[in-house]
């Protein structure tokens, strides 16, 4: 496997992790109350909505140097 190929199915996996905790500590802990809970769920958003951006990004210089 290429480091090209390891770094989009790392990014990918990475995404869907951040996906998951936000979805957690938004939706599942929203009784608690707790900031920190709020802290995590938007910050993992973010990175949920940007991690992909930056793998298509990263995919198409990729593809473009080595064609």
């Amino acid at each position: 496997m290429s480091l090209r190929a390891f770094h989009i199915i790392f990014i990918t996996v990475v995404s869907l992790f951040c996906l998951g905790v936000a979805i957690w500590a938004l939706y599942f802990e929203r009784e608690s109350q707790d900031v920190v809970f709020n802290i995590l769920g938007y910050s993992c958003a973010l990175a949920a909505i940007c991690l992909p951006i930056y793998g298509v990004s990263f995919y198409k210089k990729s593809s473009n140097e080595f064609s």
